[in-house]
């Protein structure tokens, strides 16, 4: 009778482990897990020749106007799940980053004027970042996008410093950091900026 009983307190054991283990992996898994940063650093580039993107009234933005900062420039599409899911979260990180140092450009490839990429900004009711468009989807093959969304980290000087496919947690402090390192690196002058 011992070993039978020894054996039954075994098996509860394991028994109760794996149930422990499993509620474990469920957990996470509901949670999301940690925050993914992961980017392809893009070392020793020379700045990006990139077509100008355009804002709602049509107006041409190259984004060459926009060095000294690093940019954060995200190819989204209206119809993209995963594109307005992190929406709110470019949206975020734009409150929490310098606007002095960074730039949040959102650029859906649409036409100027009513658009569906519009709607979806004027229903999101996104506060910090701008719409901009890229009507004849040049800017794509320019950054080598296969997919939306793909985000181009761009350095002070105009040059690459990182590219991302996929959605993201921008606002996470893990990304921030990640960003402000990425950063700090474009403004260092070293290799890769």
């Amino acid at each position: 009778m011992g070993a039978v009983s020894a054996r039954a307190t075994n098996a509860a054991v394991v028994f109760g482990l794996v149930a422990a283990g499993l509620f474990a992996i469920l957990a996470l898994q509901m949670r999301g897990g940690a925050p993914n940063v992961d980017m392809v650093e893009l070392p020793n580039r020379e700045p990006a020749r990139l077509s100008p993107v355009f804002d709602e009234t049509g107006k041409a933005i190259p984004i060459e106007s926009l060095r000294g900062k690093t940019v954060v420039l995200n190819l989204w599409a209206p119809w993209c799940a995963p594109c307005l899911r992190e929406m709110p979260s470019l949206d975020r990180l734009a409150g929490r980053l310098p606007a002095a140092d960074f730039a949040i450009v959102p650029v859906a490839k649409d036409p100027i004027g009513p658009s569906p990429s519009k709607t979806l900004f004027e229903t999101m009711r996104l506060k910090r970042l701008r719409l901009y468009l890229d009507p004849d989807g040049r800017i794509g093959p320019e950054v080598g996008a296969r997919g939306y969304p793909t985000t181009l980290i761009v350095g002070p000087d105009g040059a690459p410093l990182a590219y991302r496919e996929g959605a993201a947690d921008w606002d996470s402090d893990a990304m921030v950091a990640e960003l402000g390192r990425l950063a700090k690196r474009g403004r260092k002058g070293e290799p890769g900026s």
